[in-house]
């Protein structure tokens, strides 16, 4: 198991790898390599593994909302918020990210995507489901 610390410097390292990305092709390559495990540690026990996370998914948030061509990884992301093991709060950022990057894919994607979206609705609260139903 991993010691906050550990964590820490996994998180600082990610930062750089998504800080220091010059165009859109190497955002887009570190985001969805790292954005659904970093979503995974906001269920760590440590406020200050948590509190970088956060820290981390703000700078995301800046550098893509301005770029709507950077894709996100939207298939990995409904496939961890299936995960019946994963914390709420994994759970509804997990929904945010997912919200932000399908409208994004082009619509043949989104229309292979589409059932497995329907899919991952069932059983969720109702909330949820109203979140993503709109995509």
């Amino acid at each position: 198991m991993a010691t906050a610390t550990d964590e820490l410097t996994l998180l600082e390292r990610v930062f750089y790898r998504i800080g220091s990305a010059e165009t859109d092709e190497q955002l887009q390559s570190a985001v969805s390599k790292f954005l659904p495990p970093v979503l995974l540690k906001l269920s760590s026990q440590q406020d200050g593994v948590r509190k970088k996370v956060m820290e981390l998914l703000i700078h995301i948030n800046k550098r893509i909302k301005s770029r709507p061509l950077i894709q996100l990884p939207v298939e990995s992301l409904l496939l961890q918020y299936q995960d019946p093991a994963a914390s709420s709060f994994v759970t509804n950022f997990t929904i945010i990210y997912i919200k932000l990057g399908y409208p994004r894919l082009p619509i043949a994607r989104q229309a292979e995507l589409a059932s497995s979206l329907v899919n991952s609705l069932e059983g969720k609260p109702q909330p949820h489901q109203d979140r993503l139903a709109n995509l």
